[in-house]
């Protein structure tokens, strides 16, 4: 471990501390309390992994112009963060499906990973970058990766440098993260990010399912309630396509549209899965955050899953996926 990576963990751990003190007193860090029972997997017993996805946290700094922390993110994540803690199996990892900031600042950073070395109950931590995490507007995408990958070394040492794309494994299973890299574009993907996502694939275990993470999506979901306009996909996303089809049992997960609701298109066996967002960014409405999904594998299927983490409830939407 490095010394910055070392001091980095020590101050985050002292701004959680900092954070736990300040929600005590305004009341988020209490346990939400509900008639529901904790979370809950469909078949405990022959459970293989068990990941919660949350998207679109869009954690913020500090509102100036009322001298006020953004309390409205940080009870949103501790009631979310508390759902994870209560969960009847262990939460085998927690992803964080992009935008987890809202313009990519060190202080939005810091209270985020602040809050997730304080509460975070996951055992592991996957994070994806999202556009907002890159905010070309006043900085430079390899300013923005950069900084991302520094609080990311909190948790993983081997997170440095300008790299937006990454693939580790977690319960044996393969989790790849592709992104935006800009210079001036957060939907630009560079030769050099398709071509390490052909040889990642082509190379992942055949008898295991493998987790791609994106925060906008490569794919167009095919239902009638969800129009998705082309110009949002990144320009090269048919390449991704390619790619991701020359395997069986892919399952893409995205982020970025918050309100559209949890959805599931599949397309030349690759299975396409969007995540609505944690933060609804509909104004005084906190019934509509906290939304995510819960994923079960098992060694015949996956199961995909609803939930809204802050008010601890299933949504009723689920997909339950055959692996061939």
């Amino acid at each position: 471990m490095g010394i910055l990576t070392f001091f980095n963990g020590i101050f985050l751990r002292l701004v959680g501390v900092f954070l736990a003190v300040v929600m005590l007193f305004s009341g988020i860090s209490a346990p939400r309390i509900c008639p529901c029972a904790a979370m809950d997997a469909t078949d405990p017993d022959n459970l293989r992994l068990n990941v919660s996805v949350f998207a679109d946290l869009h954690m913020q700094g500090f509102f100036f112009s009322s001298f006020s922390l953004p309390t409205r993110n940080f009870r949103t994540l501790r009631h979310s963060l508390n759902d994870l803690q209560r969960a009847a199996q262990p939460v085998d990892a927690l992803v964080l499906l992009g935008d987890n900031t809202q313009n990519g600042q060190w202080l939005e950073y810091v209270w985020l990973y602040g809050m997730l070395q304080r509460y975070n109950p996951a055992d592991e931590l996957f994070v994806v970058l999202g556009n907002h995490d890159l905010n070309l507007n006043d900085m430079s995408a390899r300013r923005g990766i950069g900084r991302h990958n520094f609080f990311w070394r909190s948790y993983d040492r081997h997170m440095r440098g300008t790299q937006a794309f990454y693939t580790r494994e977690i319960n044996g299973f393969p989790f790849i993260s592709i992104a935006g890299e800009g210079p001036d574009s957060e939907r630009y993907l560079s030769q050099a990010q398709l071509d390490w996502l052909d040889d990642t694939i082509a190379n992942t275990p055949a008898d295991k399912p493998v987790f791609v993470f994106v925060h906008q999506h490569v794919h167009e979901y095919l239902t009638e309630d969800v129009p998705f306009p082309r110009a949002e996909f990144f320009p090269r996303a048919a390449c991704v396509r390619e790619i991701l089809s020359q395997r069986e049992n892919v399952f893409v997960f995205n982020g970025h549209w918050h309100t559209i609701p949890l959805n599931l298109s599949t397309e030349n066996g690759v299975h396409y899965i969007n995540v609505p967002g944690m933060h609804s960014h509909v104004p005084d409405g906190d019934e509509f955050d906290g939304e995510g999904v819960q994923i079960e594998v098992y060694d015949d299927h996956v199961i995909i899953r609803g939930r809204n983490f802050m008010h601890s409830e299933w949504i009723e939407t689920y997909f339950v996926v055959e692996l061939v």
